[in-house]
């Protein structure tokens, strides 16, 4: 779990640029942009950890990151950055926790 959150707070963070931070939310290319390098450093850093994601896990990753940013980035419909990641958190807590 913990290679995951590295790879999930790099890819949120570190990876993600300032414009494609506030144009994400106005075009779904750059959330694809931005989902797409997300799960890249989840995957990297998982495989660093010695951990393979299977294409169940990193489709759940990729779909559920596109689904909850845009509650955020685009509608406003999450106001907390802490809920927000959460939310992330949650569904790679719930790849360990099911073994997708």
């Amino acid at each position: 779990m913990l290679w995951l959150l590295a790879g999930h707070f790099l890819g949120d963070f570190s990876l993600q640029p300032d414009w494609m931070a506030k144009q994400k939310g106005e075009s779904w290319e750059i959330m694809a942009y931005h989902v797409l390098v997300h799960a890249a450093a989840v995957l990297v850093t998982a495989k660093i950890g010695g951990f393979e994601l299977s294409s169940l896990a990193i489709a759940v990753l990729l779909v559920f990151h596109f689904f909850i940013d845009p509650l955020k980035s685009r509608w406003k419909l999450i106001k907390s950055i802490w809920l927000d990641q959460l939310l992330h958190i949650a569904i790679l807590g719930g790849i360990v926790l099911l073994g997708i």
